[in-house]
C-alpha cells in the first residue's frame, strides 16, 4: 500500500513500499474519425497512456519534433485500474494539418 500527502496546490508525495514496482506506461495514439475530418474539417488525436504506476505522469504532444500546447486537452487526474493507472490526452488540429503526410505526431509520457 502507498500513502499520499499533498502540500499546497500541485505538490504531491507518494511513499512507495519496498516491494512496489515502478511500471512505465504503454502509450497508444488513436487516429481521428473520418466523420470529424469530413464534417468539421478538424482532427482529434487521442493519446492513451495505460498500465503505469505510480500515478505521477505527464503527457505532452510533439508535432514534427516540437512541443505543441495549442489545441491540447489532458485529463487532470489519472484513472485507477486495479493496481495501475491510465491517463488520456487529446490534440485537436485542422484536417489539413492531419492530412499532410509530412507531419509527424508524437505523444510523450514521463514520470514526474
Amino acid at each position: 500500500n502507498n500513502d499520499r500527502l499533498y502540500f499546497g496546490s500541485g505538490t504531491k508525495l507518494t511513499v512507495l513500499e519496498k516491494n512496489d514496482k515502478i511500471t512505465p506506461p504503454a502509450v497508444a495514439i488513436f487516429s481521428p474519425s473520418k466523420q470529424e475530418i469530413q464534417q468539421k474539417s478538424k482532427a482529434t488525436l487521442v493519446c492513451l497512456a495505460s498500465g503505469f504506476y505510480p500515478d505521477h505522469l505527464n503527457l505532452f504532444w510533439k508535432v514534427n519534433g516540437a512541443k505543441r500546447t495549442e489545441g491540447v486537452g489532458t485529463d487532470e487526474f489519472s484513472t485507477q485500474n486495479g493496481s495501475t493507472y491510465s491517463l488520456t490526452s487529446r490534440l485537436r488540429i485542422s484536417a489539413q494539418e492531419w492530412l499532410n503526410p509530412l507531419n509527424r505526431f508524437e505523444c510523450v509520457a514521463n514520470f514526474f
